[in-house]
């Protein structure tokens, strides 16, 4: 529902403003989620895996508390440094950029709090109620915009542009109040100020965190050095595919947070049933990376068209063709492919506590980025930036892998593996054949027939294979709480 609510979202603003002027939108958000990330720094994740370590009500309810203080007051302190140093840049200047800093670092400040609640619910496995907070708030956000281009500001972007910004907080303020209420039902919800917790946590989340610096940089550099270079149309075509990514990325981050709390706790019981969980969260990503690659990729055009307005799609202009969003979609959704497979080990080595070799394959990665971004992108404009967010997402799935591999084998089911890829390559297969023909006929709500079409012929395809065995369904299907787990359990 959030996924489709970000969609609609996306459609009514790419319509309501030129593509220079998204490009200001696009990055807003790219340059305040550089600062937002040092708010972030890791601590939801590594809250979690204290949990499933303390395991008591009251070492919980000591954990959320601190941590809740210690985020907030990072996130005053690093957005705030974020506005400021917006407000001074040349390339900035007079422009919708600094003021929309503002606004999106309070709302990214009331999205943060909200999430360290959530770690509660995550925690206990009782994520259905941060999906429903997020939903109505998203509801609430996308209703405001809406309101905005159609009622208070429809001839008017100027004069609009800021209650774009201003949705996003009004969102945040439901969806905060949603996550406490269903959370302080599971504990007490309050801040807390143990200066020594924080200190400790601090040490144990730092090496995480910094990784998690690195990687929203490399991820947010495509837009920044666009936008530096004042290529705001240029910036604006990259910003749907990566707003449309942004939306899938939380897939694989939802998926394993679940399975941080059970991974961290078998991995110090039985590595045998660590072995086969990491084995089957590869597998479960794949099963959504493979068809969302070759089915996103076929049908790039309709899926931009339905996102974004005409000006953003790739049109050919007499001889000459001027690339559009669709086509830098297509490269994005190979760098998504590799992110889906990675996320997986990066979770693995915080269950394992070794977040500190994170921090160095991120180093490399974003060095990778940048080099990249500075040679390509002032050249082939959102192109270079879409190869080479490739590019550094492949070297990060290698080195996380050989980090992985040092600790614990076995965990590639290359029979599943390939039963999944020929089940997307026949997909594709369809869709290659009939995406033309629905396009022609009914244009961007092709959609609602090809996807459908795309996902039962991919479904039939891993059962025609036999891609699933009854372990893997009865271990995903896990129902227990950490809190219920004990070293002994067997599932």
């Amino acid at each position: 529902m959030t996924a489709i609510l970000g969609i609609i979202s996306i459609k009514y603003i790419t319509n309501y403003l030129s593509p220079s002027t998204y490009g200001e939108y696009t990055t807003i958000y790219d340059y305040t989620a550089l600062f937002a990330i040092i708010a972030d720094f890791g601590l939801f994740t590594i809250a979690v895996r204290e949990m499933a370590y303390g395991n008591r009500k009251e070492m919980i309810q000591k954990i959320v508390g601190n941590v809740l203080s210690l985020r907030t007051v990072l996130a005053i302190v690093s957005l705030g440094l974020g506005v400021f140093v917006a407000m001074l840049i040349p390339a900035y200047q007079n422009s919708h950029i600094p003021y929309g800093v503002l606004i999106v670092s309070i709302a990214t400040i009331i999205t943060l709090i909200a999430g360290t609640m959530s770690s509660v619910l995550q925690f206990y496995l009782r994520m259905h109620w941060a999906s429903i907070a997020l939903s109505v708030g998203k509801l609430i956000t996308v209703g405001y915009i809406v309101l905005t281009v159609v009622y208070f500001f429809p001839n008017s972007p100027e004069a609009g542009f800021p209650h774009l910004l201003l949705a996003w907080i009004a969102g945040g303020l439901v969806t905060i109040l949603i996550t406490f209420i269903a959370s302080r039902k599971l504990i007490p919800i309050s801040f807390q100020f143990d200066f020594s917790f924080w200190k400790s946590v601090l040490i144990k989340t730092l090496p995480y965190g910094l990784a998690l610096v690195l990687g929203t940089i490399y991820f947010r550099t495509g837009t920044i050095v666009l936008s530096m270079f004042k290529m705001k149309d240029q910036a604006g075509f990259y910003g749907v595919p990566l707003r449309f990514l942004e939306i899938l990325q939380i897939i694989p981050h939802y998926f394993m947070n679940s399975v941080l709390p059970i991974l961290a706790i078998s991995l110090h019981a039985d590595g045998e049933k660590s072995q086969r969980i990491i084995k089957y969260s590869l597998n479960a990503l794949a099963c959504l990376a493979f068809p969302i690659l070759v089915g996103g990729y076929l049908l790039a055009w309709p899926l931009t068209a339905a996102v974004s307005s005409p000006q953003f799609l790739t049109q050919k202009i007499g001889d000459s063709f001027f690339w559009g969003s669709d086509v830098a979609l297509k490269i994005l959704l190979v760098a998504m492919c590799f992110t889906y497979v990675h996320v997986v080990f990066n979770y693995v080595l915080v269950a394992f506590n070794r977040q500190s070799e994170l921090l160095w394959v991120n180093g490399v990665v974003v060095i990778v980025n940048v080099t990249l971004n500075l040679i390509l992108a002032p050249r082939y404009g959102f192109i270079g930036s879409a190869v080479s967010a490739v590019c550094s997402e492949f070297v990060m799935l290698i080195l996380l892998t050989i980090r992985v591999r040092k600790r614990i084998r076995n965990i590639w089911d290359f029979s599943f593996l390939a039963k999944a890829a020929f089940s997307a390559g026949l997909m594709g297969v369809v869709l290659f054949f009939t995406a033309d023909y629905f396009n022609q006929l009914l244009f961007s709500k092709s959609l609602f027939v090809l996807i459908p079409l795309g996902g039962v012929v991919f479904v039939a395809g891993l059962f025609v294979t036999r891609a699933f065995s009854k372990e893997m369904i009865s271990l995903l299907r896990k129902t227990k709480t950490p809190a219920e787990e004990t070293p002994s359990s067997s599932h």
